[in-house]
C-alpha cells in the first residue's frame, strides 16, 4: 500500500502535525485582537514557549519598511522561504493588483516575524534606490514588524531590526500654506494648498557646511512667539532657493504661512492689501522673484517706492510691532539693488546668497542620489545635479 502524502510542506509556519484537529482549533480561537494571523498562537504551537517581543519601529514619522528588501535579507541570511509564510493577500482597486497585507515568517530557529497592515504606495521618496515593487511604481511598505522570539536570542534580534531600519523609503510629506488669490469683486482671500516636502536628509550636503548656522538662526527667529523682520534669499536660478523654502516649512511650527505668487507681489503697494494682511497677524509671507518690490527707493520702477516702504512697515515699522508679520523674500538678482533700509540691523533676520556647489561637493550629493561622478569636472547647481538625465524622477528644484 502506499504511504499517503501529505499536501502541506513541513517547513509551512502553520503546519503542526503532531497536534490534535481539536488542539489546532484552539490555536485560532477568536480574541480581542483584530490581527487576521493568530502570530502568538502559532509561535507557541510551534516552539511550545511563550515569546518575547521587539516592536520594530522607525523614528521618521513617514518612513517605511520595504518589505522586498527586507525579505530579500532573510533569505540570503537566513535561507528563508516565502512560499513557507503565512499570509493574507488583498486586491489593489487603484493599481489593480493583488498584494500580501499580513505576512508570519517563521525563521526556524526560535524567531517569527510578524509584519501586518502592509500597504503599497505610489507616492514615495527612494533615497536607497530600490526598484519598484510593482506597476506604475508602487512599493510594498510598511510602519511596524514585530518579531517574536525566544529569550536568549535578544541580541540577534536586536541586530536583525537594525538591518531592517536600513532597508527603508519615505513616504512623501505634504506641506500646507495658503496663497493669497482674488476674486472678481477685486476681494483678497486665502485658498490652501499642499505641496511635497523635498527629500533633503543632509542639509550641509545641499547647501555647504557654512549655511547650517544660517539655517538656524533663520528657524530661532521665524519661530519665536510675537517675531518680526525679513529673510533675504537670492542667487542664481536652479540654485535651490525655493526648494530650501519648501524643506524651512516644515520645520516652522504654529504660524500661518502665506503665499504672495508673483503676479501679487506688486499689490504690496496698495491699501486695500495691508487692511487684508491685519487679518493674519502672527503670519510669515513668502514672496518669490521679488526683485520688483525691494529695489532701492533711489531707482524706482512702478510702484517700487510704496512696496519697499510697506515692506518696512511689515517688517520692523508700527504695523510690523502690531501685526508681528515676518517676511521671507527671493529674487535672482544681486544684493547690490536692494533697498539699504531693508538691509539694516534689526530689521533684517539674514541674507544668504545661494550659489553652485563646488565640484568635490556637487561629487558628493551625485553619488548620494545614485549618479555618475565621472563626468563633473566644474561647480553645478542643486538643479543641475538633480537633473542630470532624463530619467532622473526625483524632483525639479528652483
Amino acid at each position: 500500500m502506499d504511504e499517503e502524502v501529505s499536501l502541506i510542506c513541513d517547513k509551512y509556519t502553520a503546519y503542526f502535525p503532531e497536534l490534535s484537529p481539536a488542539a489546532l482549533q484552539q490555536l485560532y480561537v477568536q480574541s480581542r485582537s483584530r490581527d487576521k494571523i493568530p502570530a502568538i498562537r502559532l509561535f507557541i504551537g510551534r516552539y511550545n514557549a511563550f515569546p518575547c517581543l521587539l516592536s520594530c519601529t522607525n523614528v521618521e514619522s513617514n518612513a517605511r519598511f520595504h518589505i522586498t528588501t527586507i525579505l530579500n535579507y532573510l533569505k540570503n541570511e537566513y535561507q528563508h522561504n516565502i512560499i513557507n509564510d503565512v499570509t493574507v493577500n488583498q486586491y489593489h482597486t487603484k493599481s489593480k493588483q493583488f498584494y500580501t497585507s499580513s505576512r508570519l515568517c517563521d525563521l526556524g530557529n526560535g524567531i517569527m516575524i510578524f509584519i501586518k497592515n502592509i500597504s503599497i504606495k505610489s507616492d514615495i521618496d527612494n533615497p536607497n534606490q530600490y526598484s519598484p515593487d510593482l506597476l506604475d511604481d508602487y512599493f510594498i511598505v510598511s510602519r511596524i514588524i514585530a518579531i517574536y522570539h525566544l529569550r536568549h536570542l535578544d541580541t540577534e534580534v536586536e541586530n536583525m531590526a537594525k538591518e531592517f531600519l536600513k532597508r527603508s523609503v519615505f513616504a512623501t510629506k505634504t506641506l500646507k500654506f495658503q496663497m493669497i488669490c482674488r476674486n472678481r469683486a477685486s476681494e483678497y482671500y486665502l485658498t490652501p494648498i499642499n505641496i511635497k516636502k523635498p527629500l533633503i536628509q543632509d542639509l550641509a550636503l545641499h547647501y555647504g557646511q557654512s549655511f547650517i548656522k544660517i539655517h538656524e538662526n533663520i528657524l530661532k527667529e521665524l519661530n519665536k512667539k510675537d517675531g518680526k523682520g525679513i529673510v533675504l534669499l537670492y542667487g542664481i536660478p536652479g540654485s535651490g532657493k525655493t526648494n530650501y523654502i519648501r524643506y524651512l516649512m516644515d520645520e516652522i511650527e504654529k504660524k500661518k504661512l502665506i503665499y504672495i505668487p508673483p503676479d501679487k507681489a506688486k499689490d504690496i503697494s496698495k491699501p486695500e492689501f495691508l487692511n487684508f494682511l491685519l487679518k493674519h497677524p502672527n503670519s510669515i509671507l513668502i514672496i518669490e522673484d521679488a526683485e520688483n518690490i525691494i529695489r532701492d527707493r533711489n531707482e524706482p520702477t512702478v510702484n517700487s517706492t510704496q512696496a519697499v516702504a510697506n515692506l518696512l512697515n511689515l517688517s520692523d515699522g508700527l504695523l510690523g510691532d502690531a501685526m508681528h508679520m515676518q517676511i521671507i523674500a527671493t529674487f535672482n538678482c544681486d544684493l547690490t539693488i536692494v533697498d539699504k533700509a531693508l538691509l539694516r540691523k534689526g530689521r533684517l533676520i539674514a541674507h544668504y546668497n545661494f550659489q553652485k556647489l563646488n565640484v568635490n561637493d556637487a561629487r558628493i550629493l551625485s553619488e548620494k542620489l545614485g549618479f555618475s561622478t565621472k563626468n563633473i569636472s566644474t561647480s553645478m547647481s542643486l538643479a543641475e545635479i538633480y537633473n542630470q538625465n532624463e530619467m532622473n524622477d526625483i524632483g525639479e528644484i528652483v
